[in-house]
């Protein structure tokens, strides 16, 4: 037993290994380490930990809305903050208020960059994966009046079916892989109608989806036109755009996130695309 525990903690030791000589090869986190200082309560302590591949209990970011804290779960969680609050792969502007969907809300560190925009915002999230919920309770704890948790996966219909946890809960997917391979029953609510749901507030919206590769069939699965309040769609993918006919614009960033913007309320056109600049000092 004690044999078996220690192999399969070197088989994630070296894992993480590679997962940070990877992160360190891309050069749009050398260019992001800067905004560490500005984001960062304790921004040399958030490196070390970073550059050293081990993790932090809890991080104190600086928002536009002040102080926040973050509890972390692992390694995978310290790399997802510095993705969206350094190297800016959601990048969200501090001012017109909108209701986001983050589907694949993982511990809630997305949401909580939309949320600290501004004191309007808000957020509704799904997040299956049961490891995860108490970080994501606790960290939204603080927006409990803007934020809203639904414990249920999102897919292409609505049932109940299985879900495969990953152990760091990062790569958790509807699809099993080499990384999500623990299987767990949930319900799972069909995209289209989840969207009409939170579609029907006052505010625009913003849709963001992690969900480990399904995020092409998610998006071909919505006919767009349909959802004028919809002004935007984040992916963690780079082949959402071609399953999108409503007008649009597509910039991709850093190598990996697709960001969709409809030009127009409810329009079918042609796209135009860029692949984003390295995010600019504000």
């Amino acid at each position: 037993m004690k044999r078996a525990y220690w192999k399969c903690a070197r088989v994630r030791w070296n894992s993480d290994v590679l997962s940070m000589k990877s992160e360190l090869k891309n050069l749009n986190n050398w260019r992001s380490l800067i905004r560490v200082f500005r984001v960062c309560v304790h921004p040399l302590r958030f490196l070390a930990a970073f550059l050293q591949g081990r993790t932090l209990s809890e991080v104190v970011l600086r928002t536009p809305v002040g102080k926040v804290h973050v509890k972390l779960r692992n390694l995978e969680s310290l790399k997802t903050l510095f993705s969206i609050f350094c190297r800016g792969d959601y990048l969200t502007e501090a001012g017109e208020p909108f209701e986001f969907v983050d589907v694949g809300a993982n511990i809630g560190i997305a949401s909580i960059y939309f949320l600290s925009r501004n004191r309007l915002n808000r957020v509704t999230c799904f997040e299956p994966d049961r490891a995860n919920l108490a970080y994501l309770e606790e960290n939204l704890s603080h927006f409990k009046s803007r934020s809203t948790i639904y414990t249920c996966a999102i897919g292409t219909s609505a049932c109940t079916t299985t879900f495969f946890r990953s152990e760091d809960g990062k790569y958790s997917s509807l699809v099993p892989s080499e990384m999500a391979r623990l299987p767990d029953s949930v319900e799972c609510r069909n995209f289209s109608d989840a969207l009409q749901e939170v579609a029907s507030g006052e505010l625009p919206l913003v849709v963001k989806l992690d969900v480990e590769g399904l995020e092409p069939a998610l998006v071909r699965g919505v006919r767009w036109i349909d959802y004028p309040s919809v002004t935007r769609i984040i992916c963690d993918s780079v082949e959402c755009s071609a399953a999108v006919s409503r007008r649009h614009t597509r910039i991709i960033r850093n190598g990996y996130v697709e960001d969709i913007r409809f030009t127009e309320s409810a329009v079918e056109g042609p796209l135009r695309s860029r692949t984003a600049a390295p995010m600019a000092r504000r």
